[in-house]
């Protein structure tokens, strides 16, 4: 499933409503990498702070561990406040419990969890707005600037790509 920018605006969009109706955070925490763009759009669209994280089982894009590992921990400046923690895609949901129990115990008041997208057997953060079991191809790593200077699509999604029509 390919998402577009001009998707992912919309699909933003939504998921902003949906958040803004139902609760008013009082800053927005986005994981680094795929959660920080979201994250953006989302503390711009309710006009509150934005803070990111780094937590990742990845480093320069290849996966160096099988649990998420702290780069960036948060700040203090959670204390006492309504956080929403944002990613682009919940799985597992290792990411986001860790990151939870990490903002807790910096005291933050309250934490909910927001994904763009999710598969159908995955854990459910509070807010989501693409349930799909399809490989997403998010519009900011698509493509990848190759060593000659010219733009291909990125790597990991090809040779996802070709795994499923392997299986065809």
């Amino acid at each position: 499933m390919e998402i577009s920018w001009q998707r992912l605006g919309e699909v933003m969009k939504e998921m902003a409503v949906a958040i803004g109706s139902d609760w008013k955070p009082d800053l927005v925490v986005g994981i680094a990498k795929g959660g920080v763009i979201p994250a953006a759009f989302l503390s711009s669209a309710l006009m509150i702070d934005f803070f990111p994280i780094k937590l990742s089982s990845r480093h320069n894009e290849r996966i160096v561990s099988e649990e998420p590992v702290w780069h960036v921990h948060p700040t203090a400046a959670v204390r006492g406040k309504k956080v929403l923690l944002v990613d682009d895609i919940c799985v597992a949901g290792r990411t986001f419990d860790r990151a939870k129990k990490e903002l807790e115990r910096l005291g933050a008041a309250e934490v909910r969890t927001a994904a763009i997208a999710v598969h159908q057997d995955s854990v459910r953060p509070g807010y989501m707005a693409i349930v799909t079991d399809d490989l997403v191809v998010w519009p900011w790593d698509r493509e990848v600037l190759a060593g000659d200077g010219e733009w291909t699509l990125n790597p990991e999604y090809a040779e996802e790509i070709k795994k499923v029509q392997d299986r065809r």
